[in-house]
């Protein structure tokens, strides 16, 4: 079976808006605050599931990564070439071209939700194959079927994962989780309600969520998550979010 993929307009807004759009901006400091202590210069990163590109620019140029990304949609290299990101390769996460031992760390944002519980196991087991004894697996998924909207559509999300069900499957594929959370929690009220009660009764503009938002509204969306991260820092273990993010090890 091959790979699922997005919708090509969400990688249009993938390209016009990840590097300024409250959301990407929020999930990237999100994920530096888990990083940052782990992070070393000159490590060799392997992104699985590149998209429109800007993660691989941000990572080489936050950490001073080597970073190798892939991506199986011709679309999101097209884009990332347009980028000029540097060593793109074209592979599907489940048959990845490398040789075992190559990576000190793996990234993999938002992608294996394409992937349904019965073959998440191989993209993983790919990860684990592709690691450095002691490397760094960071996932990000979308969380919750209950989330599930026309942006799951969109993104050929086959599966919403729990947290526990995503820590499950990596510690099958040989994983250790090291820190493991759920996501734009306080956010997650309003994406219920946009996703299970305004869009079925069609209130709500049809096409991709990949869109502008107004200044004054990008900035209080951008303030909940900042809010989120200062009480992610202080221990807080959130029992919902519309994404689960794990750093884990080989």
């Amino acid at each position: 079976m091959m790979p699922a993929e997005m919708n090509q307009a969400e990688y249009s807004g993938l390209f016009a808006l990840e590097e300024s759009l409250w959301w990407f901006v929020g999930m990237r400091r999100l994920v530096d605050d888990l990083l940052r202590d782990r992070a070393r210069p000159g490590m060799r990163c392997l992104e699985a599931g590149c998209g429109a590109g800007f993660n691989a620019l941000d990572l080489a140029r936050r950490y001073q990564w080597q970073v190798f990304p892939c991506d199986y949609s011709r679309d999101a290299l097209a884009f990332s070439a347009q980028r000029g990101v540097p060593r793109l390769a074209a592979a599907d996460i489940s048959a990845l071209p490398y040789a075992a031992d190559s990576f000190d760390c793996v990234t993999c944002f938002d992608v294996l939700v394409m992937f349904g519980p019965e073959r998440i196991g191989g993209a993983l087991q790919e990860f684990h194959r592709v690691l450095r004894t002691g490397g760094l697996l960071v996932v990000r998924v979308a969380a919750l079927e209950w989330l599930r909207g026309r942006h799951s559509y969109l993104n050929a999300e086959a599966r919403r994962y729990t947290l526990p069900e995503l820590c499950a499957h990596l510690r099958h594929a040989g994983f250790m989780v090291e820190r493991a959370t759920y996501a734009n929690a306080l956010l997650t009220p309003l994406a219920f309600l946009k996703r299970r009660v305004l869009e079925p009764l069609r209130v709500m503009e049809p096409g991709t969520d990949v869109r502008p938002v107004p200044p004054w509204l990008d900035a209080i969306l951008l303030g909940a998550m900042a809010l989120e991260r200062r009480m992610l820092r202080m221990g807080w273990q959130p029992p919902f979010g519309s994404s689960a993010i794990v750093v884990s090890r080989k």
